[in-house]
């Protein structure tokens, strides 16, 4: 039998610790998530404080730049330096929402002005809080506010008159009444482009291209006084800037500021800063009032008073015809329409477009071969032949049966070899050259029987704007008083005759100049006008002819010229033979002429009129209901047609006026508006432009309290004010 052996299994041995380690390992983890939460929990509970803490300061600085603005609104007496700062707050105590103060927090508010202190570009007031602790400044904000110029608005009145905006107009920009607002109830109503506010009401019937911009109970806007503009006399004063027109005598004397851009580097264009200027043009005052009349059948009046209507270019009638004047006795207007209206020819060689009044055409070509023998020339664009060119001149021209009528004529068609269109020019103008310069046409020509009067050569060529005459037989051009020495190059097509009666705007001509121009006065105004100046009139301003920028407004480069023209009483459209059309033979609108360059009135500028405070100043058109009827219909809302006597106002810039006024009565009378606000006032102004009173928010800067600590108060506005 055999033995069956049994396997010995040895016993497990035991892991003494193990279990003793796991649970310190768990132990250890477990302590270290609470210490680790414990210690997250502490820096959140931390960081939460230090983000309340810097809340409460950004707070305080924001209370503090509110308080700076409300005081800068609503306080008249608060004044600001014109270097440095003023402290408005120190070291005050913050309360929060709940009225409790805010512990460990105070606030120190400075204000300054920021930029050139005299405020000729416009004006902004830097405010700057501190937000402080024991430890210094924690928090630094500033607030940079533009002050609200009377620039930004297209159209702003202090009161209203009867009458209402109606379809076919349109006001492109910011419009304001510190009265009532009205458009008229006819549909589909007047075009209004941005916000319209009103003290009171805004009614009627109108297209508003963005929701919401009708603000009734708007809060109301203090006009401009003269008080707020006394420094401007001393400014243009101390340029050589400021003039007072001789005082009239009857209907005799008037001014006439003209302004006129000079190509100085003969570049041919007019966009350097030194080419802008004007003149001005001064009528004789005293007894008479027609220097074309003769005394005892010889002379002129060349000593005698000059009537106001020669220095507009106006008649005295609307109504009556340039034939019927012609036709009649010697008189006023018979006059000006001879010797000041006419026609443009191609002369010269190289041809150019020179000015021929009525009084030197004649039917003697040999007196005036000069002029046939130009007409005749085939480099015209339109061939002709002398013997046409004669007959022509002999059915129009004075010497023959019918004159007037044939004047009318020619005045109403021009000529086959004429160019543009036929025009007329306030007395002075230099293209007026062959009548207005003494020794030339001393008298109306005189053609009777075989009589040959002769011509001196002067006169045998027409006007154009470099034949510039100092002394006319109207009146003269006023030297500018600080004059010494030359403002033309070589390459300048002027005469140099012409530089002492250039009134120079810019500084390089003219280093005392800040870009204001003062008329102690009435004022003609008229012209082309380069570079940036605020005109300021105490009287009234007849715009006899356009005023216009030398580039258009809206084309580059933009903002080159802005011009601000401030009046005491009103601006007025005026009425005569370059704004509004005028009957050449008849009383229909086919035969009623336009005598300038184009068949609306253009104008680019702000203009504020009525400081004086009389309320009846406004920007208003003379003879506003007069015609005739020239059929002229302004469009700037097709199909919608405003039905004028002379276009449209086209105006860049804007309009801010006392008392507001109709421009237009329908029916084919006055003017209608067409004012669009030059983009550029939204950013800019011209110089000293008077103030709203009202702050915009400009910009916000955070600024780093560690630096401001090291830099100072005093040093951070020296900075602003440089312009750092």
């Amino acid at each position: 039998m055999g033995l069956r052996m049994l396997a010995h299994r040895k016993k497990p041995r035991g892991r003494r610790g193990s279990a003793l380690m796991l649970v310190l390992v768990l132990t250890f983890a477990l302590g270290g998530l609470a210490i680790s939460a414990i210690y997250m929990a502490g820096s959140t509970t931390i960081l939460s404080k230090l983000y309340d803490r810097e809340r409460d300061y950004r707070y305080a600085a924001e209370w503090a730049l509110a308080v700076g603005k409300a005081r800068l609104t609503t306080d008249t007496a608060f004044v600001l330096p014109d270097s440095l700062y003023r402290q408005v707050l120190n070291g005050a105590t913050v309360s929060d929402a709940a009225g409790q103060p805010i512990p460990r927090v105070k606030v120190d508010l400075y204000a300054g002005i920021g930029g050139n202190s005299t405020g000729q570009y416009g004006r902004y007031v830097e405010l700057v809080a501190v937000a402080f602790d024991s430890s210094g400044a924690r928090h630094v904000r500033r607030l940079e506010l533009q002050a609200e110029n009377f620039a930004r608005f297209a159209m702003f009145t202090d009161s209203w008159s009867v009458g209402c905006y109606t379809t076919g107009e349109i006001v492109r920009g910011r419009a304001h009444s510190n009265a009532d607002w009205q458009s008229c109830s006819g549909s589909p109503g007047p075009i209004y482009s941005d916000t319209v506010s009103a003290v009171t009401t805004v009614t009627g019937v109108a297209q508003y291209q963005t929701p919401g911009h009708r603000v009734p109970s708007a809060q109301r806007i203090p006009f401009p006084t003269v008080t707020k503009l006394a420094w401007m006399p001393g400014y243009a004063s101390a340029a050589n800037l400021a003039y007072t027109p001789p005082a009239r005598v009857g209907s005799t004397g008037g001014s006439r500021m003209e302004f006129v851009a000079v190509d100085l580097d003969g570049d041919g264009t007019l966009t350097g800063p030194a080419e802008g200027y004007f003149r001005i043009f001064q009528a004789r005052a005293g007894a008479g009032n027609n220097p074309w009349l003769t005394s005892s059948g010889s002379t002129p009046f060349v000593t005698g008073g000059t009537d106001t209507l020669f220095v507009r270019a106006g008649t005295a009638s609307s109504s009556s015809t340039l034939s019927s004047y012609l036709n009649g006795a010697n008189s006023v207007s018979k006059s000006m329409i001879q010797h000041q209206c006419g026609v443009f020819y191609m002369m010269g060689s190289p041809a150019r477009p020179q000015f021929i009044p009525l009084a030197v055409h004649d039917t003697l070509d040999v007196r005036y071969k000069w002029l046939i023998d130009t007409l005749a020339i085939p480099t015209l664009g339109r061939p002709g032949t002398r013997a046409n060119a004669v007959n022509y001149i002999k059915r129009t021209q004075p010497g023959t049966s019918g004159y007037a009528t044939n004047a009318a004529a020619l005045l109403k068609s021009g000529s086959a070899y004429t160019t543009g269109t036929p025009r007329c020019f306030p007395a002075g103008d230099p293209y007026l050259m062959p009548v207005e310069r003494p020794g030339v046409l001393v008298a109306f020509p005189a053609a009777t029987g075989n009589t040959v009067d002769v011509l001196p050569p002067e006169s045998r060529h027409g006007g154009e704007d470099t034949t510039f005459t100092a002394v006319t037989k109207t009146g003269s051009w006023v030297t500018w008083p600080g004059y010494a020495g030359t403002f033309f190059s070589a390459a300048t097509r002027r005469q140099a005759a012409e530089e002492p009666y250039l009134w120079p705007v810019h500084r390089t001509q003219n280093l005392g100049s800040k870009g204001v121009i003062y008329v102690n006065g009435d004022i003609y105004l008229s012209g082309q006008f380069r570079g940036r100046a605020t005109l300021y009139v105490s009287g009234d301003v007849d715009l006899i002819d356009d005023l216009t920028y030398v580039t258009n407004p809206a084309s580059l480069p933009i903002c080159q010229n802005l011009l601000g023209i401030i009046t005491g009483n009103s601006i007025w459209i005026a009425d005569n033979a370059i704004n509004r059309p005028r009957y050449v033979d008849g009383t229909t609108s086919s035969i009623a002429r336009f005598f300038d360059d184009n068949q609306d009135y253009f104008l680019h500028a702000v203009t504020l009129s009525g400081v004086s405070g009389s309320s009846s100043a406004t920007f208003g058109v003379e003879n506003l209901s007069a015609g005739p009827n020239a059929g002229r219909l302004c469009t700037p809302v097709p199909p919608y047609s405003a039905q004028t006597s002379g276009g449209c106002i086209n105006q860049a810039g804007g309009v801010i006026e006392k008392r507001i006024s109709a421009t237009f009565a329908g029916g084919y009378t006055g003017f209608a508006e067409n004012r669009v606000k030059d983009a550029c006032l939204d950013v800019d102004s011209p110089p000293y432009f008077p103030l709203t009173g009202r702050y915009l928010d400009n910009e916000f800067y955070e600024i780093d309290p560690a630096q401001f600590n090291a830099m100072g108060v005093a040093q951070f506005y020296r900075r602003l004010q440089a312009g750092n």
